[in-house]
């Protein structure tokens, strides 16, 4: 299998798709609606361009669909959803669970940081104790 990251610069629409259906299955008009949606209505991909994509993504193994009341509902393969979740962090968080990953993966960056850099900079540990803060009273309401 081709690198994630390479795969997505060499085409990013499919990375788009594939991070798109990590919060819901959708149909193809559904992605169309949302990349326009997503784009400020700059861009509104054709079916031509969608729905091609779609099988190519269920030929490689990323996406298998259903039909249900004669529409194609597709979604994410184990392989596919590994892929989404490598390459979601270079577009927007779209859910509270995206934000907490990626909370997660600066955390950890964090501390890998500090044990290969030492201490933190005290007006950075000051903004990150804000940070916790903000955090603290975010989970407690």
């Amino acid at each position: 299998m081709i690198h994630p990251f390479i795969w997505a610069r060499k085409s990013p629409l499919k990375y788009i798709v594939l991070t798109m259906l990590r919060d819901k299955p959708k149909t193809g008009m559904d992605i169309i609606k949302e990349l326009e949606k997503i784009t400020f209505g700059l861009w509104r991909p054709s079916p031509g361009t969608i729905y091609p994509l779609l099988k190519i993504l269920e030929e490689d193994g990323f996406v298998v669909h259903e039909k249900k009341d004669g529409r194609k509902i597709y979604s994410l393969t184990p392989k596919g959803e590994e892929v989404a979740k490598e390459v979601s962090i270079f577009l927007p968080a779209t859910t509270l669970d995206n934000i907490v990953e990626r909370m997660e993966a600066y955390t950890d960056y964090l501390q890998d940081y500090v044990a290969v850099k030492g201490p933190l900079p005290k007006a950075i540990k000051k903004r990150l104790l804000s940070i916790i803060t903000s955090l603290e009273e975010a989970v407690e309401v």
